[in-house]
């Protein structure tokens, strides 16, 4: 779903085809388009989630960063901590693969980064130290060999099967620093890859994580009552200024007088479920806007016509001529009468007709996913500290 595809959708049903004689111009369309997007987007938000590590003995963090800057977070909606079983996760590679260059390939010439990563049942390791190589004129292929494996039993026995089924190979574009995924060893056997790929493949691909998520998924979640907006009790005059509140834990400051210059979340923590050290996970997801624009849309397919026929509501509302064209005229001798004041009237009555639907249908949104939200499975009486136990 495209932008522009909301927007044929709209004129279709404003019976505004294209032509000269548009009543609606494209800038009024697709600002009606952008209402009922907000509009939608505050009934079924777009709901992402962002990994954040841990800080010793913190219970307080600031917001995660969006996975989009052009749209912010609204507001956080759950938080799973610990995510994973402490210990449990695979160690990083220690070393990097051996790289030659050989005759032939599609290189560019100059030196390219290359690491590799694990990956788990649960997720996958930072990536290893960096080898470089540089690639010649008539050798523009890499040759892998010794690509690191990975452990063959799981870091903490007893606890669930958790081994290393694959790896990620990363590299950089020629000259860059910047890591991007090139290929994926489905196995922990195989040691060896040849590299030819061109940069273009790469420019859209992942990046490596900078979390260790090879660790065991704990089941069920627990999730963590919280605060938000929480500096307006536990600010900066209770924390450390210059403390590790800055984007995503870094060193930073929260100060603000109602905690909107950097909003953070304070988890429900007793000192028995206080993080030690920084290698449990919070996951935290959070609520944003939906995108729609001539790149993609984040907005379900079967929601396609509550946009439209928000669309259609909100861009007749801002359509002014039907109302300042009606008039009543009679003359002296009451023999004529002429009364258009019917258009205005008919065209009001047709515009809340469209807002009423759009309404309707964003409350059956609503209901349908809080119904689905609230519909959580419990398995058994689990004591609160099973996690400890």
């Amino acid at each position: 779903m495209l932008l522009s595809d909301i927007e044929n959708a709209v004129r279709q049903d404003l019976f505004d085809p294209a032509g000269a004689n548009q009543r609606w111009a494209n800038s009024d369309i697709d600002r009606a388009i952008d209402k009922a997007v907000e509009r939608y987007s505050e009934y079924y938000p777009n709901i992402a989630y962002s990994d954040m590590a841990s800080e010793p003995f913190q219970r307080t963090y600031p917001y995660p960063t969006s996975w989009n800057p052009a749209y912010p977070i609204w507001w956080i909606e759950r938080v799973i901590y610990p995510l994973q079983i402490y210990g449990s996760g695979f160690t990083p590679p220690g070393s990097g693969a051996i790289l030659s260059t050989l005759s032939g390939g599609s290189l560019g010439i100059g030196t390219y980064q290359y690491a590799m990563t694990l990956l788990s049942q649960g997720g996958e390791t930072p990536p290893s130290p960096i080898s470089t190589i540089t690639t010649t004129s008539g050798n523009a292929r890499v040759n892998l060999t010794s690509i690191p494996l990975g452990a063959t039993q799981p870091t903490i026995a007893g606890i669930a099967t958790n081994t290393v089924i694959g790896r990620n190979i990363y590299r950089s574009l020629v000259g860059g620093s910047t890591l991007f995924l090139l290929a994926t060893l489905p196995d922990n056997t195989t040691t060896t890859y040849v590299d030819s790929a061109a940069d273009s493949t790469l420019s859209s691909m992942p990046s490596p994580p900078t979390l260790n998520t090879s660790g065991v998924m704990y089941w069920p979640p627990i999730e963590r009552s919280f605060s938000e907006y929480s500096n307006l009790f536990d600010s900066t005059a209770a924390l450390a200024a210059g403390g590790n509140l800055g984007t995503m834990g870094a060193v930073g400051s929260a100060a603000g007088p109602t905690g909107t210059q950097e909003p953070t979340f304070t988890l429900l923590l007793n000192s028995v479920d206080l993080p030690k050290d920084n290698t449990l996970i919070l996951r935290v997801f959070y609520a944003t806007r939906h995108q729609l624009d001539s790149s993609g849309s984040t907005i379900p397919d079967v929601h396609r016509d509550v946009i439209v026929l928000g669309a259609c509501a909100y861009a007749m509302e801002a359509y002014q001529i039907p109302t300042s064209d009606g008039f009543a005229w009679q003359d002296g001798g009451l023999r004529d009468h002429i009364d258009d004041s019917m258009i205005p009237r008919a065209w009001a009555a047709s515009a809340k007709n469209k807002m009423d639907q759009f309404i309707a249908r964003l409350e059956e949104i609503k209901q349908r996913r809080d119904f689905l939200s609230s519909a959580r499975t419990h398995w058994g009486d689990i004591p609160r500290q099973w996690n400890r136990l």
